[in-house]
């Protein structure tokens, strides 16, 4: 059964980076932002989620739906708890870290029995200047960690590798671009063999009163397969909105893809749920 374990968990993690953009913002007025109670409008807020390497803690739950699987017709499902935490390195520099522990349901193919359990969990970290400019940019480490609870979820190996981001944002609009390679560390073979490759380009338009128009897509590639089955090309969008509840701000999305390259087993579409909270934002 071919379920692209390894592509899914790298196309998942940097459509969490897309999807928890934060906004340009200098050292001053990130300061601001986790140490004040001014209260920031809904369309200051939408502008917080554009920028993958600001400082807005957050914490998020992912649903990556791929129905109509190939060989069974059922729907595979990747669902995820991520947190997005930054540390302060020095006055100049801030590290942003991505923990990503994702859960599969694999429906089985031919008659055989669907599979559910936790992936490996995958955590990237980015190093970024707190003084914005008008290209902002991170750089660091994408690291995947063996915590799959059954073989066919994941690596039993760890994968390391490097991982940067571009990002250029505009009053209304923005655009970016997040790559990233993993390799699994001690060799390995099938599963355990990782080497995947991850680009994901970003874009957004603000609109009024909390929603945006944007799309996240994902490029995927798994070279340890032969050139006609290595790619996924989604191509797609969709809208999202932040709004409050009480006094916590929240961020709900939806996006919609087709895949116009994908392996032979792989899902021809695929859509994507978010509920974001955000907790370092001043309160109202």
């Amino acid at each position: 059964m071919k379920i692209n374990r390894r592509q899914s968990l790298f196309a998942v993690a940097l459509a969490l980076m897309a999807s928890v953009q934060t906004p340009v913002v200098s050292a001053d007025e990130s300061a601001t932002l986790g140490e004040t109670n001014s209260p920031l409008s809904v369309a200051e807020l939408v502008k917080l989620k554009q920028n993958p390497v600001s400082g807005l803690k957050q914490i998020l739950f992912e649903a990556n739906m791929n129905p109509g699987y190939p060989d069974s017709g059922e729907t595979q499902g990747i669902y995820s708890l991520q947190a997005v935490w930054p540390f302060s390195i020095n006055e100049d520099y801030r590290l942003v870290t991505y923990t990503i522990l994702p859960l599969f349901h694999a429906p089985g193919a031919n008659g055989e029995s669907s599979q559910t359990g936790l992936g490996d969990t995958l955590i990237n970290l980015f190093v970024s200047p707190k003084k914005a400019g008008k290209l902002v940019w991170g750089v660091g480490p994408t690291i995947l960690l063996p915590t799959r609870t059954d073989p066919a979820l994941g690596s039993n190996r760890p994968a390391l590798g490097p991982a940067a981001l571009l990002f250029y944002p505009q009053d209304k609009w923005s655009v970016g671009l997040v790559v990233q390679n993993g390799w699994s560390l001690g060799g390995g073979s099938g599963v355990n063999n990782v080497n995947a490759f991850g680009a994901q380009y970003l874009f957004s338009y603000n609109l009024p009163k909390g929603w945006s128009l944007y799309s996240n897509a994902t490029i995927t590639a798994d070279w340890t397969k032969s050139s006609s089955e290595r790619w996924t090309v989604p191509v797609g969008g969709g809208v999202g909105r932040l709004f409050y509840v009480g006094k916590l701000p929240v961020s709900l999305s939806l996006q919609a893809f087709y895949n116009v390259v994908t392996p032979t087993n792989g899902p021809n579409w695929s859509a994507n749920l978010q509920l974001a909270f955000l907790f370092a934002a001043p309160q109202q």
